[in-house]
């Protein structure tokens, strides 16, 4: 009876994302059930997606090229390094069967919920047991950009708690179930009629549940426990995307590497505050457009970094600076927002260092954009040592 009730809800769910409002929209594959059938998925949309550089349908040498460079994700950071690619464009280096060499491009940042990309939903996938002595799996609702699996979701009906469906995805994670084309998994929801909680994907020995968190509505932070309204502000297209990608940081600290998901006064701080820069008229001068205000141990750096990051790439914004009021935190910073930088492997990302008031000025006037951190101190003694000191770029 309670899986029949379950089934029900997940028809209801699947159901209903078809039908949320924008130019994109979920579409139900209902005769994939198996992996093999979502590997197929994913190279036909592959194909059609670099039909200018493929002039036929890849072979089997060739795609076992790509599977093998999926198959190789060992940890959901691994797989969320792989989706951003480089510059927000993933791609898979191949040899073709005629002697060519060829990228082809998986994801492009720059197309989230337009262009190219596809979504669709795929429902009680079979899942053969991966450990000797433990279960085959059926997992119940996914969500597929581009063919790939980003967002897991599991239902349960009415009555129950849903961290009952947190804590049979920490068993699929122990039992090595998302792994091949499930290792592209980036977000797990868990989902009842009247709760919803959703996580970034981890490792089984990371798995937290205080780090499930629930929706919030924007304008008063009250949770969001119903599922439609859950649906309509996360699940909708191009939400969820943007909650796999932009709103999602690739911790790349030594040793500790996993992705977080951000919270939801988190998303909607970032959101507004790049909202207003993207309005901007950079031509009337400095202005103050605002402030993100959180409380200790909120996740400000996790905010403000994002926020930077998002800013620096927007086309008309010349260099973002962060300031810190003490020089001690300047290091501390650096370090910290260089873990969180995807274009980052140690060095060379957007994140630019400033040891003396030499160097800061130095990297103002670069034509590199990025994310220039430095003190209030440096930044007063850079401008106040020299009369009219005059910046024409635009800066956040």
């Amino acid at each position: 009876m309670i899986q029949k009730k379950e089934l029900t809800f997940e028809d209801s769910l699947i159901d209903y994302l078809q039908n949320l409002g924008g130019e994109k929209q979920w579409k139900y594959e209902k005769e994939i059930k198996t992996t093999d059938g979502l590997w197929e998925n994913f190279k036909k949309i592959l194909e059609i997606n670099n039909a200018d550089v493929l002039n036929e349908p890849l072979s089997d040498s060739e795609f076992s090229q790509v599977k093998n460079e999926i198959n190789k994700l060992d940890t959901p950071y691994d797989a969320g390094k792989f989706l951003y690619g480089l510059n927000g464009v993933s791609q898979v280096e191949v040899n073709l069967d005629d002697g060519r060499h060829v990228y082809l491009t998986v994801f492009d940042q720059d197309q989230i919920g337009a262009g190219n990309t596809v979504y669709q939903i795929v429902n009680q996938i079979e899942r053969p047991a991966k450990i000797t002595g433990k279960q085959d799996r059926r997992f119940d609702t996914t969500l597929l950009i581009n063919g790939l699996p980003i967002i897991q979701i599991e239902e349960k009906a009415d009555g129950h708690d849903a961290r009952e469906a947190l804590n049979q995805m920490h068993q699929y994670i122990a039992e090595q179930q998302y792994t091949d084309i499930f290792s592209t998994v980036q977000i797990l929801v868990s989902i009842t009629p009247h709760d919803v909680r959703y996580m970034a994907n981890t490792t089984s020995d990371l798995f937290n549940t205080d780090f499930a968190f629930r929706w919030q509505q924007e304008e008063d932070n009250k949770p969001v426990l119903d599922w439609k309204v859950f649906a309509n502000q996360f699940l909708a297209i191009p939400m969820a995307h943007q909650m796999a990608t932009n709103y999602m940081i690739l911790d790349g600290t030594k040793n500790h590497q996993m992705i977080k998901v951000m919270r939801p006064y988190q998303v909607y701080a970032t959101r507004r505050v790049i909202d207003k820069i993207r309005m901007h008229d950079f031509q009337m001068g400095p202005q103050e457009l605002g402030y993100v205000w959180h409380t200790t141990g909120s996740g400000k750096t996790i905010t403000s970094f994002k926020t930077a990051w998002l800013a620096q790439r927007l086309p008309k914004v010349d260099k973002v600076i962060f300031l810190v009021d003490r020089v001690a935190l300047t290091n501390q910073t650096v370090d910290e927002y260089n873990a969180y930088d995807p274009d980052s492997d140690g060095k060379d990302g957007v994140i630019m260092d400033t040891a003396n008031i030499g160097i800061l000025s130095r990297r103002l006037r670069e034509k590199k954009s990025g994310i220039i951190v430095t003190s209030t101190q440096k930044m007063d003694r850079l401008v106040s040592g020299k009369e009219n000191f005059k910046y024409d770029k635009n800066v956040v």
